[in-house]
């Protein structure tokens, strides 16, 4: 990939291991390119052609969806095992 310009934004992903954001014709950010890509979307006015642009890297970058209530049981289940774990392991060690 070359380079995208929108608006006063210009990022440069000439480079594979360095990605440039320049606003104004100044640099901003000199660094990893999806961190560079999330800045520009932040710092533009009008964010869709951004996004549409780059929608496959974005897409590849999304977190996993889960309900918060799956979460929540995962971790109720790992802190009690853990804590039972925790609790024969001392018992052990005391006798």
């Amino acid at each position: 990939m070359a380079k995208f310009k929108h608006e006063n934004l210009i990022l440069d992903m000439t480079y594979s291991s360095k990605a440039r954001l320049y606003l104004d014709d100044k640099l901003l950010f000199l660094g990893d390119s999806y961190k560079a890509l999330t800045m520009m979307i932040r710092c533009a006015k009008n964010k869709e052609p951004i996004v549409q642009h780059f929608k496959k890297q974005l897409q590849m970058r999304e977190k996993p969806k889960f309900s918060k209530n799956e979460d929540l049981e995962y971790l109720k289940k790992q802190t009690i095992e853990e804590m039972n774990r925790y609790q024969k392991a001392n018992k052990s060690k005391k006798r």
